[in-house]
């Protein structure tokens, strides 16, 4: 039978030899206390029945406290070290100390702990019989039986003899635990952290191994980016429950600054942080993210401010420096084979501050049978997953050229491609989302400009026999025939599948993006063309630092079945091959790469080193006459300029390919 005498002991016992860092008592006769520090929100100050107001306290505060048995464990305010005897001593121990120093120790013994315990705790102190009382020796001795963790009171008491002086540290075990406890945790379960804190079911309270346990929580909030958590108070109650009460800084409120245009809303929906959530750092900075890279702010900051409802809590604040979203073009030009044209563009990126895109483009006048136009419209935020719904009608005449693969000018004409399409973007999670796209375009000739065959043209028309032709003629019409032939309508479904984690869409200095996609062209769909067309990118962002970056882009196509001219894969031109004409290389397979390393020069002005690679073949016999197909690469070199303006980033390119060209144009290359 174990009395609950003897059931304390063993349960003293079995603490003691527990401790962290610590074998048999009587294994480690030379032990003494070690000192440590203790973090903020870890700190236990452990002196019974006094009221220190500067530390914690594991204390019976008031006399109904000690008739329930409550024990009150709070947080220090400062680092302070576990087996500190100051949190043991009061004044009148330090008193009572300093009036026995000098004397000869006589005996050392322990009260208020089963006999069997006394002798696991005898090495622990440097007072010896024979020796002279120290202030520094019993403050140490004091220390070191604190260091154990399972005390509550320590007391020095001192017994005059003739001889000297005898010492009885009069000891007070703490509570015995049954269960433990949590509040204010939402990012981890309590069966969780009790896990954590593993503290052993009806073992008497050690404080130091509390600590260790509790620090252990914070660097597991701390690693998920938690950085505002904090453990105010743990206590005992009566019933031998430790509760423990976790702050988990909670956002009490959110306050946007220097909007004018841009709604409220349409900057805190793309907030990872939400109002009476935990504040996260990780959160936080994609958060940044996402709001640099909507386009609308020239600059976003974000400040923590303390909470007024919970010193514990965070108000977090938005600053925003809004910029140019919106585009108004009005012009009118005059040639002679076009006439007079007008032109008119109207549109923002930010319709209205709610984030919408719309855009209208519209020519008019001119000799054409026809007018040019452009209307797109997308809206974000369909729903509280972020999906997005588009679509546009375009009836657009350009200027043409084609080339064959040595990059001749074998024709100059004008292409009119009109049609509609419909985008549905759905959100998969934080860095995905899956675009399902219809579109119905239609490709022809406009003759208002007519048909020019090119200088190269009519050096091969001048060697028909060569070709398989009767006479020029026959193969100039046979040419012209190959060129219409391959106008007509596409109807396709398109599935694009986007990952995308890079830290800005504008210029990137970390992250990447990959993309594949699959369009069924015809096949049930309607118009004059049935084709399978698979295509995968992927681009890669390595910051450098000190604005240096490399990037990388990588991608690959394949097609299967019959397409038009201009659903085949180009290369060619500022955003494939620089160095080369523009769609020079054509085919049905392809796959191509592009290295940049971008380096600072100025205040928005980014230099650029370049290699391009790549090639496309497969062409369908007869599809192309004056094109040979050929599968081999083709590369170039090259130094560009990036300049970041009010209306957009401008780029400019000269490459070393199969020729030395010049590129100009807007927007970011990749």
């Amino acid at each position: 039978m174990i009395t609950s005498k003897s059931r304390k002991a063993v349960l003293l016992s079995a603490v003691l030899l527990s401790l962290s860092g610590m074998t048999a008592f009587a294994d480690s006769p030379d032990m003494t206390a070690a000192p440590g520090g203790m973090t903020q929100s870890a700190m236990i100050n452990v002196n019974t029945g006094r009221q220190t107001g500067a530390s914690g306290q594991i204390a019976d505060e008031t006399a109904k406290d000690k008739a329930e048995a409550s024990v009150a464990v709070q947080q220090s305010q400062q680092t302070v070290a576990v087996g500190d005897a100051s949190l043991y001593l009061s004044k009148a121990d330090d008193e009572a100390i300093e009036a026995q120093v000098g004397k000869t120790i006589t005996s050392v013994d322990f009260a208020g702990i089963p006999e069997e315990v006394k002798t696991k705790l005898s090495p622990l102190v440097q007072s010896k019989p024979g020796t002279q009382v120290t202030e520094e020796g019993i403050r140490n001795d004091v220390a070191s039986l604190g260091s154990t963790g399972v005390f509550s009171q320590i007391t020095p008491a001192f017994s005059a003899v003739p001889e000297g002086v005898g010492i009885t540290y009069q000891l007070a075990a703490n509570p015995v635990v049954h269960d433990v406890t949590f509040t204010g945790n939402t990012i981890f379960t309590s069966d969780y952290l009790k896990s954590v804190m593993n503290i052993p079911q009806d073992s008497v309270l050690n404080f130091v191994l509390v600590n260790q346990k509790l620090k252990e929580i914070e660097n597991l909030y701390l690693k998920q980016g938690y950085m505002l958590v904090s453990i105010p108070s743990v206590n005992v109650s009566a019933d031998g429950t430790l509760h423990v009460d976790i702050s988990e800084g909670v956002v009490e409120d959110i306050v946007i600054v220097g909007n004018e245009k841009t709604k409220e809303k349409v900057i805190t929906r793309e907030l990872k942080l939400k109002k009476g959530k935990p504040f996260n750092k990780f959160q936080a900075s994609r958060s940044m993210e996402r709001l640099y890279n909507l386009g609308y702010f020239e600059d976003v900051n974000m400040k923590l401010l303390p909470g007024k409802e919970n010193e514990h809590n965070v108000i977090i604040e938005i600053d925003v420096i809004e910029q140019k979203t919106g585009i108004v073009t009005v012009g009118a030009g005059y040639s002679d084979s076009d006439g007079t044209v007008g032109i008119v563009e109207l549109g923002d990126t930010n319709f209205r501050g709610t984030g919408d895109k719309v855009n209208f483009h519209w020519e008019f006048g001119g000799a054409g049978d026809g007018k040019n136009y452009t209307i797109s419209y997308t809206h974000p935020w369909i729903n509280d997953n972020g999906d997005s719904l588009g679509g546009s009608i375009f009836n657009r005449i350009y200027e043409y050229d084609d080339y064959d693969a040595k990059g001749h000018e074998i024709a100059e004409y004008d292409k009119r491609r009109k049609g509609w399409n419909l985008t549905w973007g759905h959100v998969s999670d934080e860095y995905r989302t899956n675009y399902f796209n219809f579109e119905s375009s239609k490709e022809s000739y406009d003759d208002h400009d007519g048909f020019d065959w090119q200088g190269a043209a009519y050096d091969k028309f001048n060697d028909y026999k060569a070709h398989g032709y009767d006479s020029a003629q026959d193969m100039m019409d046979a040419w012209h025939k190959a060129i219409f032939d391959n106008f007509g309508t596409t109807n396709s479904f398109t599935f694009t599948h986007v990952f995308d984690n890079r830290d800005n869409y504008f210029n990137a200095s970390k992250g990447r993006r990959l993309s594949i996609a699959a369009q069924w062209g015809g096949h049930g769909l309607g118009g004059d063309y049935d084709f399978y067309k698979f295509t995968a990118e992927g681009r890669f962002y390595k910051n450098l630092g000190s604005g240096h970056i490399l990037a990388l882009r990588l991608m690959g196509g394949y097609i299967d079945g019959d397409v038009s001219y201009g659903s085949l894969f180009s290369l060619g031109g500022s955003n494939t091959l620089r160095g080369y004409e523009d769609d020079q290389f054509k085919g049905k397979k392809m796959y191509a790469g592009t290295l940049e390393y971008r380096f600072p020069i100025a205040k928005k002005v980014q230099g650029v080193l370049f290699t391009d690679a790549g090639s496309t073949w497969s062409i369908d016999d007869g599809k192309i006459p004056w094109y040979e197909d050929d599968d081999s690469l083709n590369w170039s070199v090259g130094v560009g300029l990036r300049l970041q303006t009010p209306i957009g980033p401008i780029r400019l390119d000269y490459g070393h390919g199969d020729q030395n060209k010049f590129h100009f144009s807007f927007g970011t290359q990749f």
